[in-house]
């Protein structure tokens, strides 16, 4: 085959390609699933420039080759971004993208700088995304990384091949069809290369998808906190961890003082909102480790790690001035809570025995007049009233 007819192929490769990515994910996709089928749109569009180059303005739309083609891989780029990790780089990547069609355009008269200039170009933004896919990311799957690093690293490799020929060997590499072996080369490995890239994405969006539904399975949709379920497994998994290393462990049962009331009178707006409130608050004051989840209605349970009775108590007064905080944004009615306290005094004392302690020190809570936090039968902290500043709040021993 000669190059022309490799590039028709490449170019109906990728147009059906970039048709069939947006009918298996669908429209309503992740940035991460955007930015992969921008980038195959792009690259269908380039090589659709390219092949009208020569019949109609051969500088334009070469320059618009070059262009899209940098797109492609600015995109593929940030969808890494978002199916990997955030990754340094960004203004170097569009500089790159943006300065390769730039430099192509403006340097157009010379052959072998615009041949240089656009294959050493595209051949970093070909490096930059290799990079973002070997870093680490552990919650990602390594084998559609593996495909992804080394379809684009041989391509990479190729187009630095053809940029080294035609800048600096002009002889062997006379034109931007010339049947080189480097070409030649170039125009076999992208069908497979864009065909390799698109399983890749598919398999990283499927990967994507699986972890959605499994946050989703794990949390509770109205507070973004942890679901009662997955609480406990990882509660239980944190115990044993404290046993191993005889470590201290807090628990808390929290419960929404006249919860019903917000209801009855905003209606469950109003206490959706109010759930809501007190999540972001409890979010505010976690620490690395520790758990929170909505419990059941407008109960919450918070597992703090290496956290005897002072630390909890600490915990309470943060959780309580961050309600506050909170409440002088609201015109609803403040919001107040009962705690109840458990710690893990004794190594082999189970996760259900801490929750049913701290459960009883909750009733005690709301039996002495709410707004309070209760170890066994012990009042830790009491809460100061709607509207009063934080040094209000006063610890009690009793």
């Amino acid at each position: 085959m000669d190059v022309q007819t490799l590039i028709i192929v490449t170019l109906a490769n990728v147009f059906s390609v970039s048709l069939a990515m947006p009918a298996l994910m669908g429209w309503r996709v992740s940035p991460g699933a955007r930015y992969a089928q921008g980038a195959i749109l792009a690259q269908a569009i380039a090589w659709g420039c390219f092949l009208l180059a020569r019949a109609i303005d051969d500088r334009t739309f070469s320059s618009l080759w070059m262009a899209w083609l940098s797109l492609c891989f600015a995109c593929s780029w940030h969808a890494m971004q978002h199916w990997l990790a955030p990754r340094a780089g960004s203004w170097a990547v569009w500089a790159v993208a943006v300065l390769t069609p730039v430099g192509y355009w403006a340097g157009f008269d010379s052959y072998p700088f615009r041949v240089a200039w656009a294959n050493f170009g595209l051949a970093a933004l070909m490096i930059a995304v290799c990079i973002s896919v070997v870093l680490p990311a552990p919650h990602a799957g390594r084998r559609w990384r593996g495909v992804m690093f080394v379809a684009l690293g041989v391509l990479a490799v190729v187009t630095l091949w053809r940029g080294a020929l035609g800048g600096f060997f002009t002889e062997l590499y006379p034109h931007l069809r010339a049947p080189h072996p480097a070409n030649l080369a170039a125009a076999l490995l992208h069908p497979v290369v864009i065909t390799l890239l698109t399983m890749a994405s598919l398999a990283a969006w499927r990967e994507e998808a699986e972890r959605e539904l499994q946050r989703q399975a794990q949390t509770d949709l109205l507070t973004g906190l942890l679901n009662r379920r997955a609480f406990v497994e990882r509660a239980e998994a944190a115990l044993a961890e404290a046993r191993r290393y005889c470590d201290p462990m807090a628990l808390l049962i929290i419960d929404l003082d006249r919860f019903k009331q917000i209801n009855d009178l905003g209606g469950h707006a109003a206490g959706d909102q109010a759930l809501q409130l007190f999540a972001d608050a409890l979010r505010s004051c976690m620490r690395k480790g520790e758990l929170a989840c909505r419990y059941g209605g407008e109960e919450f349970c918070v597992l703090l790690v290496r956290a005897e009775a002072g630390a909890a108590t600490s915990f309470d007064a943060r959780l309580r001035e961050a309600v506050r905080e909170r409440n002088e944004t609201r015109t609803a009615a403040p919001l107040a809570y009962s705690a109840g306290l458990a710690v893990m005094g004794d190594p082999a004392r189970t996760l259900d025995e801490m929750l049913l302690e701290a459960d009883r020190a909750l009733y005690t809570a709301k039996q002495r007049g709410r707004g309070r936090l209760m170890h066994q039968d012990q009042e830790l902290t009491v809460s100061a009233p709607a509207g009063l500043p934080a040094a209000a709040l006063r610890l009690v021993t009793k």
